[in-house]
C-alpha cells in the first residue's frame, strides 16, 4: 500500500495471512520512532498505531510497506 493511502482511523491487516490488525491513532511528524538503525532517520512522518490494546510507532513508509489491506476494525 502507498503511504499516501495510509489514513488514521482506518484498521489494517498485515500481508501474507493477514491475522494480524493495527489501527492508525494518528500520523505526524511527532510520533517518529526515537530509535532508527541506520546512519540518518528519515525525515517522513510517523505513525502512533494501536495492536491488541498496546500503542507503538513506526515511520510512515515502515507501516505501508506491512501493511496488505485495509480492513474492518
Amino acid at each position: 500500500m502507498k503511504p499516501s493511502e495510509i489514513t488514521a482511523g482506518k484498521t489494517y491487516s498485515n500481508r501474507g495471512k493477514g491475522t494480524t490488525k493495527r489501527t492508525v491513532i494518528e500520523i505526524g511528524d511527532r510520533h517518529r520512532p526515537k530509535h532508527y538503525f541506520g546512519s540518518t532517520p528519515p525525515l517522513e512522518p510517523g505513525i502512533l498505531y494501536e495492536q491488541d490494546g498496546k500503542r507503538d510507532v513506526l515511520y510512515l513508509s515502515s507501516f505501508a510497506s506491512w501493511v496488505g489491506k485495509e480492513v474492518e476494525a
